[in-house]
Parts: C-alpha cells; sequence; structure tokens
C-alpha cells in the first residue's frame, strides 16, 4: 500500500490476474475495515484498477467484484494517471 495525502495505490504482483484480483480483494477488505476503524471511507467512485501486462496480443483481464465488500466492480482500464504520471 502505497499513499500520499488522499491519494492511496494497492499493488500486487503475481503471474496469474485471478490470483492477484483475490489478493486485491483481501488488500481492499483490510483497507476498508481499518479506514472504517479510524472513521474515515474509501471512495469508491474514486476507486480503480490497472494490470500491468508483458504479453503482445489481446488482454482482456477480468473486472474484479468489491460488491461483497459494499464496493463496487472494478473493470480495468487501458490507461492510468497517478500522481501527475501516466502509464498505459
Amino acid at each position: 500500500m502505497l499513499s500520499f495525502v488522499d491519494n492511496g495505490l494497492i499493488i500486487t504482483q503475481n503471474k496469474s490476474i485471478l490470483s492477484s484480483n483475490s489478493q486485491l480483494f483481501c488488500s481492499y477488505n483490510v483497507l476498508s475495515n481499518l479506514l472504517t476503524d479510524f472513521g474515515l471511507v474509501i471512495e469508491h467512485g474514486k476507486t480503480e484498477i490497472f494490470h500491468f501486462n508483458r504479453s503482445h496480443g489481446a488482454f482482456n483481464p477480468p473486472p474484479l467484484n468489491l460488491t461483497p465488500l459494499g464496493g463496487p466492480i472494478l473493470y480495468p482500464k487501458d490507461s492510468w494517471k497517478y500522481l501527475g504520471f501516466f502509464f498505459d
């Protein structure tokens, strides 16, 4: 977990997208519970996911379903901006 003022980033690294999504789900759950304990909340509308991939062909990763935790279904984005840096 990286955090800067009101921007947070949860990172996982794995060769399997399904394993990564499972780890992100667990991390999101822990983070959400910790923030709730401190009287804070995650802005679900600002929550995004992005998968880096080395393949040169078509890449269609599955969404991350956070609805059991009260969050949204997150669909991976093609590009991502974090603290003024663009990743694609």
